[in-house]
């Protein structure tokens, strides 16, 4: 066997028996299957495990910020536990596989870190699960930082900092940018009550009597619209808070009416969503043709 062949033997015999390569696998798969488990929650409207009805896993889970253009945050998790993975066990050289899973896991730290923000600074709720994850994924991240001399030493340590610098700005410009609108409307819960005229009165008497209900939250800026609207009147409607913290809360209800969206109108037997016009509310509700 020649020198260069024995040389090569010893690397690859030094890779084998490295801890990161399996650690990293291994984490990123239990990561995989936290993820999966909220993907299949959010699209099948499910109990969460080990969490009572209208718990803060709900509260997080039921929340704007549970998504981000239309897709939901546990699948950004799903994707990136899956890159990880993929990018640790295909064929590419130990410096560009170090480069690409530090990204990855840098990339997956800094939102996790975003999404804990916000759960502990604006939904005021943590969800167990999302906990667990930014775990395992900061967990990734701390063994492959300490595992670079062995994949890629010659990348310096300045050279690591900004790059790290530029996967947490990018993230965080970017979780912050396109979530911009639920981050400003969280700010404004409370709403001004005004004098309602005799028609609005007459349309929340009416409503109320037949049981047309709202569901919604107190830290819910569409819902402080919807409200806004009635004015005076809204102490006609029938209102579920579905916030746990709220006043006279009853999450459990919402919950058992498949709530996940605020304001929700159930109306002679079938759900609306978002606040609507008084006019749109009375042709629901059957007021215009009373004659009333």
């Amino acid at each position: 066997m020649t020198t260069k062949s024995k040389s090569r033997s010893n690397v690859e015999s030094k890779e084998k028996k490295s801890y990161i390569k399996p650690a990293v696998i291994a984490l990123s798969v239990l990561g995989l299957i936290v993820s999966l488990y909220l993907t299949y929650l959010h699209y099948s409207e499910g109990q969460t495990a080990f969490c009572a009805e209208g718990s803060q896993c709900d509260e997080v889970r039921q929340s704007d910020f549970s998504t981000i253009l239309g897709i939901p945050v546990a699948l950004f998790g799903l994707l990136g536990y899956a890159l990880i993975i993929v990018f640790s066990i295909i064929s590419i050289s130990k410096k560009r596989r170090w480069l690409l899973l530090y990204i990855l896991a840098l990339g997956g730290v800094t939102f996790s870190a975003y999404l804990t923000y916000v759960e502990l600074f604006v939904i005021k709720a943590v969800c167990k699960y999302c906990v667990i994850s930014a775990l395992i994924m900061t967990t990734i991240f701390l063994i492959l930082l300490f595992g670079k001399n062995e994949y890629y030493p010659k990348f310096s340590g300045v050279k690591t900092t900004l790059l790290g610098l530029c996967v947490v700005l990018v993230v965080l410009v970017g979780a912050f940018s396109l979530q911009y609108e639920q981050l400003a409307e969280a700010k404004l819960p409370s709403y001004e009550i005004t004098p309602a005229d005799s028609y609005t009165v007459s349309l929340a008497k009416y409503m109320g009597s037949r049981g047309a209900t709202m569901y919604g939250s107190y830290k819910c800026p569409h819902c402080n619209d919807q409200k806004k609207m009635f004015g005076s009147a809204f102490k006609y409607i029938n209102y579920v808070e579905c916030h746990p913290k709220g006043p006279d809360a009853n999450p459990s209800l919402c919950f058992a009416r498949g709530v996940q969206n605020f304001p929700t109108w159930e109306i002679n037997g079938n759900y609306y969503q978002g606040a609507m016009s008084l006019e749109r509310l009375s042709a629901l509700s059957g007021f215009e043709s009373t004659g009333q």
